[in-house]
């Protein structure tokens, strides 16, 4: 890791058991037992860039699966290290729809699933957002924290949809190919000179 500044991307681990495939967005679910294994697993993984001075803060999502996810890694880090929480950090808000599976909400809504097929990018749920809408707060976010962290390595324990936002952006791939871009649980991502 040669890069004087950086970004390190990380989605949280597990959640618990979702077998119906009921919409998560930003529903405050905790990690699993596993999830928790997976993180505390990639911070020995990261134990070098955790114990790396050039890491000045942990960014976080405000909701209790990313928070978790970086109070162990901060804890794994072996110094003090600052972890913020950001509402603006936070998945994407899929509104009336979190919470159901794909055929409640054909079923309540009837052919939005359909609409969300032909435009991923734009289309928001009722009461939620687009990913359009995603990444500028993201974007947004990150240009304040900068501010704050103009030099150094930050780390961010984010979720799947987001952190896609943030690849896409700094990929430049269009958001309609979100979906594309691989984010597993507890997967990590180094952006240099972010």
């Amino acid at each position: 890791m040669t890069a004087e500044r950086g970004l390190w991307l990380v989605r949280h681990g597990a959640l618990p058991p979702n077998p119906e495939r009921r919409f998560v967005g930003a529903r405050d679910l905790p990690l699993s037992k596993a999830g928790r294994a997976q993180i505390r697993a990639l911070a020995v993984d990261l134990a070098p860039v955790l114990a790396d001075p050039r890491l000045v803060a942990l960014l976080s999502s405000d909701l209790s699966r990313c928070r978790e996810t970086a109070a162990i890694l901060a804890a794994a880090a072996g110094r003090p290290l600052l972890v913020h929480a950001d509402a603006d950090l936070r998945e994407i808000s899929l509104g009336d729809w979190e919470g159901l599976t794909p055929a409640e909400v054909e079923r309540a809504f009837p052919g939005q699933y359909a609409s969300r097929g032909r435009d991923f990018a734009h289309f928001s749920p009722p009461g939620g957002e687009s990913f359009v809408r995603v990444q500028q707060r993201s974007l947004a976010a990150l240009e304040r924290w900068r501010a704050r962290y103009p030099e150094g390595l930050l780390l961010l324990a984010g979720h799947a949809g987001l952190n896609r936002c943030l690849l896409a952006r700094y990929l430049a791939l269009p958001l309609a190919d979100l979906l594309r871009i691989p984010q597993g649980y507890a997967s990590r991502t180094f952006l240099p000179g972010w």
